[in-house]
């Protein structure tokens, strides 16, 4: 079930996205639609990294690297599909060994997610989500 987390639980004591917004020279995006049970560790260099893990705070469910914007062009994902997150042109890649299963008996979903909006360039990729799961997260950001 997704809904609005009211609070992110923040994991290795890692700076708050509020933190990070008052400091960085371009809008930091962060997605409204995550499960609440989901914890987010934030690293800032080279660029600024959302990782938001599983409630044990021990698999990687999503990745989400931001920095200042730069155009991106079809030439760059020769090999994507186009998909739309609000209304900016994104492009999705499935990893090559999706459908797969990893070593720990689990099944290899999603891909790399790529796009600019608000002047920041995003990077998505998970190897858990879906790539509709990963696109609803996308377009939740804000």
């Amino acid at each position: 079930m997704i809904i609005h987390a009211k609070e992110i639980k923040y994991n290795h004591n890692s700076k708050t996205i509020s933190e990070i917004r008052k400091k960085a020279n371009f809008t930091i995006l962060s997605p409204n639609k995550i499960p609440d049970d989901w914890t987010l560790e934030i690293k800032t260099s080279p660029w600024i990294m959302l990782h938001y893990m599983d409630s044990k705070d021990t698999e990687l469910i999503v990745a989400i690297h931001l920095s200042k914007g730069f155009p991106l062009s079809d030439e760059d994902f020769p090999h994507s599909q186009k998909v739309d997150i609000n209304g900016n042109t994104g492009y999705f890649q499935e990893w090559i060994d999706s459908g797969e299963v990893d070593k720990k008996g689990d099944p290899i979903r999603g891909g790399l997610l790529n796009w600019v909006q608000d002047g920041t360039n995003v990077e998505m990729s998970s190897s858990r989500l879906s790539k509709e799961r990963m696109l609803e997260i996308a377009r939740s950001m804000k």
